[in-house]
């Protein structure tokens, strides 16, 4: 082996470990600047206080700039008219 080829492998390995380093960091700043994503959850029958507390999410989503809002529901249904409020907030979204 010359002592070129000997000086070039550490001098390779070197700027690998600096591209894979540029690379991570990268990807590092590109995961802190994803957007949120919004869970809302109402458990039980839907009534006026669940119907505010999805809009105010959805208003709080939208504010936030989260490209999606999960809705997990589990309820045996509620008032038609808090329904229909929080259908026209997810419409209006």
């Amino acid at each position: 082996m010359t002592n070129g080829t000997a000086l070039a492998r550490p001098l390779r390995a070197a700027w690998v470990r600096a591209l894979v380093t540029a690379i991570l960091l990268g990807l590092a700043a590109f995961v802190a600047r994803a957007a949120p994503v919004l869970l809302l959850e109402v458990q039980g029958a839907i009534g006026p206080a669940s119907a505010a507390y999805m809009i105010r999410g959805i208003a709080k989503a939208k504010e936030a700039g989260a490209p999606l809002v999960v809705i997990r529901l589990d309820t045996p249904g509620g008032l038609d008219t808090s329904m229909r409020q929080i259908i026209q907030a997810i419409l209006a979204s």
